[in-house]
């Protein structure tokens, strides 16, 4: 099986992550979020989701 490069640094980006916060996914949430605040950005905005199912939509019709 072929080795992806950039699939291979995620996921040892995404190891040094968990192991910085002790593999506590109640502490990952928690840096993310006060991450988002001191951004003053959204990483992950849930609050409508239908724009972007539409869009998806609408753009697959016109392809």
């Amino acid at each position: 099986m072929h080795k992806d490069e950039i699939i291979t640094e995620v996921w040892q980006n995404r190891d040094a992550y968990a192991e910085k916060h002790h593999h506590d996914l109640s502490a990952i949430v928690a840096d993310l979020q006060m991450r988002q605040k001191r951004r003053n950005c959204q990483l992950v905005d849930r609050k409508d989701r239908t724009k972007a199912s539409s869009r998806s939509r609408s753009s697959a019709a016109e392809a």
